[in-house]
């Protein structure tokens, strides 16, 4: 199963997070590795439904229409902690002797790391340091870290981009907090991990779509999926997953409308956090999907509410309108995929037109999908 996004509970048949206490691990896409058995299952905390809340990044650099800044916020420091530099650097000679450093430096994500992403357990397991070790020193793995240090060989650059956008974030939303961030590598199984205070990237997630390595993935990676896995798509990726962290999906019924509406806002709410960055690069859409979208804006939404689509709650028809895909279905085979959150967003561009008393902490708290429909009038 590929998909991206946030964890989030309610259904097994849409991608999504998974939760474990405060924590979200959030996916791009599932994948093994031909040398997977050697390094056991990924294992993951089950918990008892979620609620999915999917969303697609972009993997294109076309232009587009950029928004206008926001003026009166200040940038904030935003270091990155280079977890993977750390882990792989270390000696396999006193590899045990530095779990108690890896443990001080990293108390919150290291045991997140060992136990919900790689899956060898907790530091305090039986036979933990010997499965760190086998994680570290098998073969394919240190020759990724080596490449993750050729494609990012210091992370100044999205340290002040990240900056730049938590500094709009803090401006917005005065009471939120700053995560601490820090990269690793998950053996390509997580793209994004978050919690309450952190929001973790692996880099081995975003070496570029031609990257040898993903030729090695199994099963294969869809040409549309490989096309996001690059060095542009680590901020957009960062600040959506911490969006949807922040901002649960929160409804009585979930159907299209709500799912439509919910990620359409939160992709609105980073071309806020984002105002540089074109759409295609948001949205992974080529600019003939592009032009796709906006001049057939109309004709989709008429298509939804003549054949009553939006108030459906069967997660198949949903996630055909809001799911990962290389189309849309029912738009064609010429739609980009999720072009019905590509209408959530209008929607919520609608209201914010319609409402201009409406800030952005006002709108991402608003739990009614329906009242944000009808107070947007949309009408394209």
């Amino acid at each position: 199963m590929y998909g991206f996004v946030k964890i989030i509970f309610g259904r097994t048949t849409r991608p999504a997070c998974m939760e474990h206490r405060e924590v979200k691990i959030c996916r791009i896409f599932p994948a093994r590795l031909y040398f997977r058995k050697k390094l056991q299952s990924i294992m993951f905390i089950r918990i008892k439904g979620f609620t999915l809340l999917l969303f697609l990044l972009a993997g294109t650099c076309f232009s587009c229409t950029h928004r206008n800044a926001v003026t009166g916020f200040s940038p904030v420091e935003v270091p990155i902690d280079r977890f993977e530099e750390d882990l792989f650097s270390i000696s396999i000679y006193h590899l045990e002797d530095s779990i108690p450093y890896l443990q001080e430096h990293y108390p919150r994500f290291f045991p997140l790391f060992t136990s919900g992403v790689i899956g060898i357990g907790t530091p305090s397991g039986p036979q933990f340091a010997e499965r760190l070790k086998a994680f570290v020193t098998d073969f394919t793995l240190y020759q990724v870290s080596r490449r993750v240090a050729e494609v990012y060989p210091d992370m100044v650059a999205y340290e002040q981009e990240l900056g730049q956008a938590f500094g709009r974030y803090a401006h917005f939303f005065p009471e939120s907090v700053i995560p601490r961030v820090i990269t690793c590598i998950s053996g390509f199984n997580q793209s994004i991990i978050t919690d309450d205070s952190l929001l973790v990237i692996s880099l081995d997630k975003y070496l570029g779509a031609r990257d040898e390595f993903y030729k090695l993935l199994q099963p294969p990676v869809p040409e549309y999926m490989r096309i996001r896995m690059c060095p542009e798509k680590v901020v957009p990726d960062a600040l959506l997953a911490w969006v949807m962290t922040e901002f649960d999906y929160a409804s009585t019924t979930d159907n299209l409308l709500g799912q439509m509406i919910y990620q359409g806002r939160a992709m609105y709410c980073v071309k806020q956090l984002l105002p540089e960055v074109p759409d295609t690069l948001l949205w992974s859409y080529t600019s003939e999907q592009m032009r796709f979208v906006q001049e057939s804006e109309k004709s989709m939404w008429a298509y939804l509410v003549e054949y009553k689509k939006l108030f459906v709650t069967d997660a198949f028809t949903i996630n055909q309108f809001v799911g990962d895909a290389p189309f849309t279905k029912d738009f064609t085979q010429e739609s980009p995929g999720k072009a019905a959150v590509w209408i959530g967003m209008r929607i919520v561009e609608s209201y914010m037109r319609k409402n201009p008393d409406i800030t952005l902490s006002d709108l991402m708290k608003e739990t009614d999908y329906q009242y944000l429909l009808n107070a947007s009038r949309y009408n394209p």
